[in-house]
């Protein structure tokens, strides 16, 4: 199994599955409720009842920690967080942006895994027939504008959708599905003369010659100029 494969279906199965119950046969067929979300672990800045996960681009891993001070500070605007109370388990992702908090925690969003799995699905490209010989894949010219992001990355649509509404042509790469992406990365990086250090967290921006690390409207208006 592919590495890139591997480690999307860790994002996505962290959280232990949810056994499906049959309903019983009323003789009508009913439209199942949508399960309703629960409350999100309270993050704060010391260690909880929770384990922090936040991506490595440079490795394409996720790295698990304890507390907020353990997260790199590129990587602290989208992070995974693990409850251990089982109550918060189930079909549930839970990404923290450790740059915002109020009173004493951080913001948590809740991600419905089944649905991030249908947008996984639906985002996939219809597979394509074999061609006769091999062909190389298509080279990104220096010139052009290069996202790396996740499917679970709100930032990453944030970044897709800045660009967009600038009219900028951009070619999109999954560091967790696409092969060869991390690779693309890390050569752009090191041809721009960044180190692994400054390659924490997604999004990625690669802009002629420049890497942008998360979502900065300002440094993409000057990179663009």
């Amino acid at each position: 199994m592919k590495r890139s494969t591997v480690l999307v279906w860790t994002l996505l199965s962290f959280l232990p599955a949810v056994a499906c119950q049959r309903a019983a046969d009323s003789g009508s067929t009913a439209a199942s409720a949508a399960p309703t979300p629960p409350v999100p672990p309270a993050v704060g800045d010391g260690p909880g009842d929770f384990l922090l996960r936040y991506f490595t681009p440079a490795t394409g891993e996720l790295v698990a920690v304890a507390a907020r001070a353990d997260v790199p500070e590129g990587a602290r605007g989208q992070v995974l967080v693990a409850p251990q109370d089982p109550a918060k388990l189930g079909p549930w992702l839970y990404v923290a942006d450790l740059t915002k908090k109020a009173g004493n925690h951080y913001e948590v969003r809740v991600v419905n895994r089944a649905d991030l799995e249908r947008q996984v699905a639906a985002a996939r490209p219809a597979p394509k027939p074999e061609p006769a010989a091999a062909v190389a894949p298509p080279v990104v010219a220096d010139g052009e504008v290069v996202l790396y992001r996740t499917s679970w990355c709100g930032y990453c649509k944030k970044t897709a959708e800045y660009l967009t509404l600038k009219g900028v042509p951009f070619v999109e790469k999954d560091l967790e599905r696409d092969p060869g992406a991390r690779e693309d990365m890390l050569a752009r990086a090191a041809k721009a003369g960044v180190g692994q250090d400054g390659l924490q967290g997604v999004p990625i921006l690669a802009i002629r010659g420049k890497i942008i690390a998360g979502f900065d409207r300002n440094a993409i208006d000057q990179a663009l100029r």
